[in-house]
């Protein structure tokens, strides 16, 4: 990286999880793209840390798969590609399914209507003529919305998995897709997802859930021009 994105100076105890927080999130903004070598130096440089914690932090990210670390060659950041993805998405969909199950269960009232609200957001957005502008927020609120779904069950280790899985998913959308093609569609899931859930219909609900992100995976696997 001999330029890139503006890093924010550290200034916590918690140095490498810090690291780990800020790199990812360039990471998966694309503000570091597929591909690029990282100069460590300078992002030691920018981030005011020793290599000890960012040695740390890059760790972390490549157990996740967002960079891969070369010997003697230097550290990269990975470009997923469909086969990846698509691996990426059935673990996914198997711990979504999962994680609505134990939502349906568990979900107090109050948790049911604040994913309600998320959904409603989501439609008003799907209602704007110009889809572009809103892909942005669009996106930034479906991730919301599965995640915070997946977060009712209680369960971390099911949590952190299912952030792992996602996040390639995430890198790909950025990269292949300008805008969502299927908003209507998509809304339309999410609708019958939510309906389940209040109905506290168990069966409904996964049935729901594993469609929804099977035509997903389909959608985005296409925009990629991956055969399927």
């Amino acid at each position: 990286m001999e330029t890139g994105p503006s890093l924010s100076h550290i200034n916590t105890r918690k140095i490498s999880e810090a690291a780990y927080d800020i790199l990812r999130e360039k990471v998966v903004s694309k503000e570091f793209t597929p591909g690029q070598r990282l100069n460590l130096d300078a992002i030691e440089k920018q981030l005011g840390i020793s290599r000890t914690p960012l040695k740390e932090a890059l760790i972390r990210l490549e157990m996740e798969g967002l960079i891969r670390i070369a010997p003697r060659s230097g550290t990269y950041v990975t470009d997923p590609g469909p086969k990846e993805i698509a691996e990426s998405f059935d673990v996914r969909r198997v711990l979504e399914v999962y994680a609505v199950e134990l939502a349906v269960q568990r979900a107090s009232d109050e948790d049911v209507r604040k994913l309600r609200a998320i959904v409603q957001e989501l439609g008003d957005l799907v209602t704007a003529e110009d889809r572009d502008a809103i892909y942005p927020r669009y996106l930034t609120l479906d991730h919301q919305l599965h995640r915070q779904l997946v977060a009712l069950t209680g369960n971390q280790c099911l949590c952190q998995a299912h952030d792992r899985e996602n996040v390639h998913a995430q890198m790909a959308r950025i990269r292949y897709r300008r805008s969502e093609r299927e908003l209507d569609t998509a809304q339309e899931e999410h609708e019958r997802i939510m309906a389940a859930l209040e109905a506290r219909d168990v069966e409904t609900a996964k049935a729901e859930m594993d469609a929804h992100l099977r035509r997903a995976k389909r959608s985005l696997l296409a925009d990629m021009g991956a055969v399927i």
